[in-house]
């Protein structure tokens, strides 16, 4: 109940194509385009930007409080990888590369908000799918908001892997190449943070 509350706190962004596993492009592919990226090539970089974008600023939104915040942490980390490309050695894939700087930078802006426990309502859906009726609409709103305040109360790891798997539907290899940890770290992070959010739940009364 809770993976399906928080899913409803995902921003209305109908652009941005939904994350799915997407079929392994072959690596020479890709180590040629880093070559054309490293050399500066302005097409190349235009597509990478197109493909990427929508799910660059999705995840950023997920961390920060407004799209204007999220559009700010989009060109951040375009700029990031645009100045450090000649760093990034292809060990991963390019994709991976971007999300990692993206949690990166978002986390960055939102250590600013560690006292902030009220939820922006740019941060919630205009409207909640399966709701019916102003009331029942309030109340789902209402629901989203205090769960989406209790994923905030969690320390800064364990929310991280939480978004990263349950919002952005990240397996847990992917996360731990972006965060940069062991996938046994992310198991624990992630079993721990669902216990701690199921038990915050209980308190608030949103279970039961």
């Amino acid at each position: 109940m809770i993976a399906q509350t928080l899913t409803m706190t995902r921003p209305p962004l109908e652009q941005a194509p939904a994350l799915a596993p997407r079929a392994a492009a072959p690596r020479e592919d890709e180590r040629a385009l880093l070559e054309r990226l490293v050399a500066g090539d302005d097409l190349s970089w235009g597509r990478v930007y197109q493909a990427h974008a929508p799910e660059i600023f999705r995840l950023a939104r997920r961390f920060v409080h407004s799209d204007a915040e999220a559009e700010e942490v989009l060109q951040e980390v375009f700029l990031s990888a645009f100045r450090h490309i000649g760093r990034f050695e292809g060990k991963a894939r390019l994709r991976t590369w971007l999300y990692r700087i993206t949690v990166n930078r978002a986390l960055k802006r939102t250590r600013w908000w560690r006292r902030r426990r009220e939820v922006s309502e740019e941060a919630l859906p205009e409207r909640v799918e399966g709701r019916a009726g102003p009331a029942r609409e309030i109340e789902a709103r209402q629901a989203v908001a205090r769960t989406w305040a209790l994923l905030h109360r969690l320390d800064q790891k364990k929310r991280t892997v939480l978004i990263l798997h349950e919002l952005e539907g990240l397996d847990t290899k992917a996360i731990a190449e972006i965060i940069g940890c062991p996938r046994s770290t992310v198991l624990t992070r992630l079993s721990r943070g669902r216990a701690e959010l199921i038990h915050l739940a209980e308190q608030e009364g949103l279970l039961g």
